[in-house]
């Protein structure tokens, strides 16, 4: 049994949850490895139970292990605060953990981008500072993007930011303090769980099926809790690819409405739909913030991004976005404007769209066998673990055999509520033949044939 070595000097709950990160650091305790029950270990330490399960608590917070109701608690895969990188081609490991847009052949892009630019006369932004973080004619073009994805955005609401990321970012800075809890569902994305734990922020996931997130769950812990704060993906939901139904929709906007509580609607995903659903930035203006961008849809390098919000609050949002990169590059706001207004971002997300189509159509063909959920135009599939697998020991096991997979583990809020599945991302391998070798790796290891 795996007894700490405690620092004296330290709180007995805080030493414990340290004591777990230097023995991973020193390899006395490994990915996936089981953690003594709280019980066996107060009694080994002389400790009160409560001491053993408040470091335990703490451990969790800090992304140090995983727990779950009667299966106990165990070290968690990989390192809390790292949002996934894809590997390249130059790596051994076949990455599909890493949620990046299905690569494109660059050259044809490469032109048009470099002629806009000449043209446009975009590398004069290089040399501007802009005043209040956005140039007057990124505004208009800005809010006719938001229109195309159903949101009725109000110019004076409108921020351009560095990214999806930066908005919701902006957003927790400008809106949630230390120690407060943000509501989310109970799978989301590793970026919102890394800057949640380092803003200091307690995550709380709400359930969901298959209509997407509860709304009675959502409303009920929004009340116990308190929270001012809640981060939805209700559409194209990373990563179950749900959609949450519009009788869902309704019920969360007019519980926030009610509430007080504000919604930050981070939809990224939504410009690779062709029609997204209506945004509940549509259904309660005053109480959402609706965060979108190009760089998972357009270009990758395209790090610009939208936020449409409540004019109330665009001041506070403006003051965090300069607090965490002072503004988005001119030059590229520049050629986000143009490329939204001549068409060339919607040609890009359409050429995107059929790239990854031949993906999402691969993994269905190679998976056939097992419970995949899957969408058209989702970056990822979804893929349910039989018994008795579970997602953070398949994650270790495809690890040694060259694979890097993301488990449900390291997408839950909190814990993963028994849900054993993997997060299979499609578009960070740019060859073809390679992610067809991971997903058949894949489907051997299930079939017991590796």
């Amino acid at each position: 049994m795996w007894i700490p070595e405690l620092d004296p000097g330290r709180p007995v709950y805080r030493a414990i949850a340290e004591a777990i990160a230097q023995d991973v650091a020193r390899g006395r305790l490994a990915t996936g490895d089981k953690l003594p029950p709280q019980r066996d270990l107060a009694r080994a330490l002389s400790l009160n139970l409560s001491s053993v399960t408040k470091a335990y608590k703490l451990a969790f917070e800090l992304g140090l292990v995983n727990g779950e109701t009667g299966r106990g608690t165990y070290v968690r895969a990989g390192d809390a605060a790292r949002i996934p990188w894809p590997s390249g081609e130059n790596q051994v490991s076949i990455d599909f953990a890493s949620n990046f847009p299905m690569p494109l052949d660059p050259s044809e892009d490469v032109v048009q981008l470099c002629q806009d630019m000449a043209r446009y006369d975009v590398g004069e932004r290089l040399f501007e500072y802009v005043a209040r973080g956005a140039a007057n004619d990124d505004i208009s073009p800005a809010a006719l993007w938001l229109e195309g994805l159903g949101v009725p955005a109000r110019h004076d609401g409108i921020l351009l930011t560095s990214g999806a990321i930066n908005g919701v970012f902006a957003c927790l800075l400008a809106l949630a303090k230390a120690g407060e809890s943000v509501l989310c569902e109970e799978l989301t994305s590793p970026g919102l769980i890394s800057c949640a734990r380092m803003m200091g922020l307690k995550l709380i996931g709400v359930p969901m099926d298959r209509d997407g997130m509860k709304i009675d769950a959502f409303e009920r812990i929004a009340t116990e809790t308190g929270a001012r704060v809640a981060v939805l993906n209700p559409t194209l939901h990373n990563p179950t690819l749900t959609d949450l139904s519009p009788e869902r929709r309704e019920r969360l906007a007019a519980f926030a409405l009610r509430s007080g509580i504000m919604i930050v609607e981070d939809e990224v995903y939504a410009p690779l739909l062709g029609v997204p659903p209506k945004p509940l930035a549509a259904l309660a203006p005053d109480a959402v913030c609706y965060v979108t961008s190009f760089s998972k849809a357009v270009l990758p390098g395209l790090r610009i991004g939208y936020i449409s919000a409540p004019p109330l609050i665009a001041e506070r949002l403006r003051n965090a976005i300069r607090v965490s990169t002072w503004m988005p590059s001119p030059m590229l706001a520049s050629l986000a404007s143009r490329w939204v207004k001549d068409g060339t971002a919607t040609r890009l997300i359409a050429k995107r769209r059929a790239a990854g189509r031949e993906r999402i159509d691969l993994a269905r063909r190679v998976l056939r066998r097992h419970a995949l959920a899957s969408r058209d135009d989702g970056l990822h599939v979804w893929l349910s673990l039989p018994q008795p697998w579970r997602g953070d020991e398949f994650a270790t096991y495809a690890r040694e055999r060259g694979l890097t997979v993301m488990p449900s583990q390291d997408l839950a809020a909190t814990t993963a509520g028994g849900i054993q599945a993997l997060r299979l991302s499609l578009g960070a391998e740019p060859s073809l033949e390679r992610l067809k070798q991971g997903l058949g790796r894949i489907d051997r290891i299930l079939l017991g044939r590796d």
